[in-house]
């Protein structure tokens, strides 16, 4: 068994699925007796879990995967799930949570396309004292095809209001043997009474897991069983046809089981809660079949080889292809140093294809076909960039992670499931640089904020090797300065904010997304009617190397004239309210970069004012070298002058630090929040 303990501190277990035999109590809870359903049951569940805050609580939910013989020649994995809601009020089955929608995603191609079979979804309501069913109907069960890949399947139950209990049951019969589906214990929003999965898989399989979670198994049992497979193996006599052959294997078994699981919550400043909610996740270590035996993604080099070979990876890279040399040799030919030529190429490729899938390391096809299309995954854009970049002489290879909301990329062991991207290592002049082509909105040796995720793996032949994007090391430095003077409209000033790469790459995105006009109404509803502004622009929006300065005009409005105004130095920037209110935190704060946000404010004193009031000028420390705060004011007859800084210099924070980030925040928050006073003479 080997336990890590990543940054985070939540607990992730790698342990191989063998004949192991504990059990964590002497006790489970019994089976559900699903389909029987009594008055008795629509009582409140008695559970200390359940409080104003759950529209619904999870009964019930019970999985297991088995194996059966395949007419592929192997085995086929047999998933079933079993879920009972007890539905608390409205809330749980309108909006996009509607908990009563059940949506599945089935993979594979063709014939081998997992098979959904054996739905079965019922509400339950007491009406009357009676228990009335409304059953659904075949007809209302949906699946459509989203790629070549995915097609989707999605039901609602019916006839479902507050204090139903709704319970449905699928199956998915899949070829693809390799992969057994994670298993989820604990909800997001709703609390569980009782989880369990079970797995009975033969041993010419070998299987490892990843446990992850905060809160302890009530059963985790393993045992040893037989079963017998029925399998359709093509048949190479003298006669066509397929041949069936019945073999009687040993298998492993095993149970997991969670009681009385709290919702997660929602917690802000947090990667993904996939890396910290309870669940158990499969990964195939190697087979044999009676005769040999083969070691599949067991360790890093292992995958950094299989990965190679893929010819939806590294091997399509190993080809000839002679399109796309011919595109690369057209590149670039005025360069004069070798960074130009690189940067040549990366311009080239992140202007001309458009990324489809920003989930997809791989590629789906071929090169000669992205050339045609001039569109594909991350995996097509970036893997011809590396092939591009190779025909010009550099070191290239790929860089294969996990992002963010996908959940970490453990260390010590290759979960492949978890690496849905892939980026660029060039080496020019010996110095490294970090390519993403697939969002064009990023200069040469950006990456976007979301691949800073930890540990990713370099894939090479040389010189594979493990390297980390931490959001500590990506530096946001963010300057905004405001200009404020009365007129004879009243007060006005102009805004200008040098925005940071981070910020400046989704300026850019939500600029190509909606426009620059959408962009700035979004601001002018952020202030509503408070504050108007004019002659907004944007500047270095194609220029993805150099920093976006956002800057515009602005009034504020119902103030000239007053008595006395009451005005917030702090416009268009700054902590407003503090985003850490909760009294404790059991999991860490993951902020998407450092923070380093100067503000300068400049305002003349309107004619027939003086200055009543000003904020107190101040500095503080967290945390020693932390981060630091410091608020500055400088009035005088006839200007206020104020600089503001905040600055902190990680952005990862254990739960022990959450009490001091809270205060910390909480100080930040009231001092932006003071005014300005001045008084009519």
């Amino acid at each position: 068994m080997i336990a890590l303990k990543p940054l985070s501190r939540i607990p992730t277990t790698i342990l191989c699925l063998c004949l192991m035999n504990t059990l964590c109590s002497a006790q489970g809870k019994a089976k559900e007796q699903w389909g029987k359903i009594g008055p008795a049951d629509f009582e409140p569940p008695h559970s200390a879990l359940i409080d104003s805050n759950a529209s619904a609580v999870i009964i019930a939910d019970e999985g297991s995967t088995n194996y059966v013989g395949s007419k592929t020649g192997w085995f086929s994995y047999v998933f079933t799930r079993h879920t009972r809601i007890k539905i608390l009020n409205k809330k749980a089955y309108s909006g996009d949570d509607n908990i009563s929608r059940v949506e599945l995603y089935l993979q594979g191609r063709n014939e081998h396309r997992d098979k959904l079979s054996r739905v079965d979804a019922v509400t339950y309501n007491l009406e009357n004292g009676q228990v009335v069913q409304t059953r659904l109907a075949d007809k209302d069960i949906f699946q459509t095809k989203l790629d070549k890949e995915t097609t989707e399947a999605k039901f609602s139950l019916p006839g479902v209001k507050e204090c139903s209990i709704i319970e449905y049951t699928y199956t998915i019969t899949s070829d693809r043997w390799y992969h057994i589906p994670a298993w989820q214990f604990q909800w997001q929003e709703y609390p569980c009474l009782h989880s369990q999965f079970q797995v009975e898989i033969p041993q010419t399989l070998r299987f490892m897991f990843v446990r992850q979670g905060v809160h302890a198994l009530s059963v985790d049992k393993g045992s040893a069983g037989n079963a017998s497979f029925r399998i359709q193996r093509d048949d190479h006599s003298d006669y066509t046809g397929t041949k069936e052959e019945h073999f009687s294997i040993s298998t492993v078994k095993h149970t997991w089981t969670m009681q009385d699981v709290p919702a997660f919550g929602e917690e802000l400043y947090l990667t993904t809660p996939k890396n910290y909610l309870d669940a158990i996740e499969f990964q195939l270590v190697g087979t044999n079949d009676g005769e040999t035996t083969d070691d599949f993604y067991n360790s890093w080099a292992k995958a950094n080889e299989g990965l190679l070979r893929r010819e939806d990876f590294g091997g399509a890279l190993s080809t000839e292809n002679d399109e796309v040399d011919a595109l690369a040799d057209k590149i670039g030919g005025d360069a004069t140093t070798s960074l130009a030529r690189a940067k040549s190429v990366y311009y080239y490729v992140s202007q001309h294809f458009t990324c489809t899938d920003h989930h997809d390391a791989y590629i789906t096809t071929n090169l000669r076909d992205l050339l045609k299309s001039n569109n594909g995954t991350v995996g097509d854009i970036n893997l011809l960039l590396i092939a591009m970049l190779r025909r010009k002489g550099f070191t290239a290879d790929p860089v294969m992670l996990s992002t963010r909301d996908k959940g970490f990329n453990l260390v010590s062991y290759p979960v492949l499931s978890r690496l849905n991207y892939v980026v660029v290592r060039l080496t020019v002049d010996g110095r490294i640089y970090y390519l993403d082509a697939a969002h064009p909105q990023l200069g040469f040796g950006q990456l976007a904020g979301d691949c800073y995720n930890g540990h990713a793996r370099v894939i090479s032949k040389q010189d594979s090797c493990s390297i980390w994007f931490w959001a500590d090391s990506l530096k946001e430095n963010k300057m905004t300065m405001v200009l404020l003077a009365s007129t004879d409209k009243g007060l006005e000033g102009s805004w200008q904010s040098t925005l940071g790469t981070q910020e400046s790459f989704l300026v850019r995105r939500d600029v190509k997304q909606g426009g620059e006009e959408k962009y700035f109404k979004d601001i002018q509803t952020e202030y509503g009617s408070t504050i108007g502004i004019t002659a907004g622009g944007i500047d270095s929006l194609d220029q993805p190397e150099n920093p976006v300065k956002v800057h515009y005009n602005f009034s504020l409005n119902a103030v000239s004239g007053e008595p006395m105004i009451y005005l917030n130095p702090i416009i268009g920037d700054g902590w407003h309210n503090n985003p850490f209110k909760a009294a404790d935190r059991k999991y860490p704060v993951e902020m998407p970069y450092t923070i380093d946000e100067t503000y300068i404010f400049s305002m003349a004193v309107p004619n027939g004012y003086v200055v009543e009031e000003t904020p107190k000028s101040t500095r503080v420390a967290y945390n020693g070298d932390q981060g630091s705060f410091e608020y500055l004011v400088q009035p005088s007859a006839d200007q206020i002058q104020l600089r503001c800084r905040l600055k902190l210099n990680k952005a990862t924070f254990l739960p022990e630090d959450y009490a001091s980030l809270r205060d910390f925040f909480a100080y930040v928050v009231k001092k932006e929040n003071e005014q300005i006073v001045l008084k009519k003479k």
